[in-house]
């Protein structure tokens, strides 16, 4: 049996842990809202011994939980492509648990990592490298160029098109992933994300068993 069909049939075990770190960050954004110090200073304090104290320990098991989570959802994101590239041969093809593992890996992979301005850093990559190609092929670039147009300024030209270039071409897509990623990647629907994620990986090896074909909660629907 290869990687790709292990990797695949693992989808249960994936969305049942990344269901369990979903949980934990809604818990972990839950608890950051039960403290609200007050205007007054003793209230402040007061708060604080109280509250605090009380979620603090809880808190740190949470989050501890939660580590597990931007993995998860990377490993979402592989088994969904591995189920894709082994049709027929992974025991849970179904539509639903595809959308799960993508709606798991986008909550708990691309939520995260959303706040880096990745159009700024493709774009700098790409102006790097275009600098890189006309450092490699100088040799290639006429000579009445040259003469005309100094190579530092050939360099610093093709950094600056390439580079703004690709980051408008990419923040399109970054204005879409950020759309994306605040609605799925949100308290409500993450917290609905827990429930059907782990009902699904739940329910898959179940039916499985105890039935000998391949289903989830949907089958429970239309059999």
């Amino acid at each position: 049996m290869s990687w790709t069909i292990i990797l695949a049939n693992l989808a249960p075990l994936f969305l049942g842990l990344g269901a369990v770190a979903a949980f934990a960050w809604f818990l972990d954004a839950l608890m950051g809202d039960t403290y609200r110090p007050s205007s007054s200073g003793n209230d402040e304090e007061e708060g604080k011994s109280q509250s605090g104290n009380a979620i603090g320990w809880r808190r740190g098991i949470v989050r501890l939980l939660g580590l597990i989570g931007i993995p998860m959802g990377i490993m979402c994101f592989v088994s969904f492509a591995a189920i894709l590239l082994t049709p027929g041969q992974s025991l849970w093809g179904d539509p639903l648990t595809l959308f799960l593992l993508v709606w798991m890996g986008i909550a708990l992979f691309l939520t995260p990592i959303n706040k880096l301005p990745w159009a700024a850093l493709i774009g700098l990559v790409a102006g790097i490298i275009a600098v890189i190609g006309v450092i490699a092929f100088a040799p290639l670039i006429p000579g009445f160029i040259t003469e005309q147009i100094p190579l530092k300024y050939i360099l610093i030209g093709m950094f600056i098109i390439v580079g703004v270039i690709v980051f408008t071409l990419f923040k399109w897509a970054e204005n879409i992933l950020d759309l994306v990623t605040t609605i799925l990647g949100s308290r409500p629907f993450l917290l609905i994300l827990c429930f059907i994620g782990l009902a699904q990986a739940i329910a898959l090896p179940v039916v499985w068993l105890a039935f000998g074909t391949p289903g989830g909660i949907l089958w429970f629907f239309f059999h």
